[in-house]
């Protein structure tokens, strides 16, 4: 899976910001069949969202639905969120989804770094 964000990241280095979870102007969602909009942008954990299946919302100005986290424990738990991923009924974290498909423990992600250090553990991960 890192080697495909990799993959995407490269081919759409402008749809690409560790910035924001994700951006969607003009949009609340982009489901896995869709490519980003021109203007938006994905981090590394929601590009990793997007390619395992999942849609991703951002509903900014509309309010925060329950979604599903895991804490470092491995424990799941609810939080409200406005921007989320979800598949088949199920919303989580883009974080959380991320992880998963990367497999990553919450301890290992690298979210909230820049896109350098991003490409790097990706790399990494993926043995590039």
């Amino acid at each position: 899976m890192a080697s495909a964000v990799l993959d995407s990241i490269e081919a759409r280095p402008h749809a690409f910001s560790m910035d924001n979870w994700v951006r969607l102007p003009g949009s609340t969602q982009l489901t896995p069949s869709q490519n980003p909009r021109h203007g938006s942008t994905l981090c590394a954990a929601a590009w990793a969202a997007h390619l395992t299946g999942w849609t991703l919302f951002s509903h900014p100005d509309t309010g925060d639905v329950e979604v599903l986290a895991t804490d470092d424990e491995g424990v799941e738990y609810e939080l409200f969120a406005s921007v989320y991923a979800e598949r088949g009924g199920e919303r989580r974290t883009i974080g959380d989804v991320a992880a998963r498909a990367l497999g990553l423990s919450s301890r290992e992600t690298f979210w909230l770094e820049g896109e350098g250090t991003a490409k790097r553990r990706l790399r990494e991960i993926a043995r590039r």
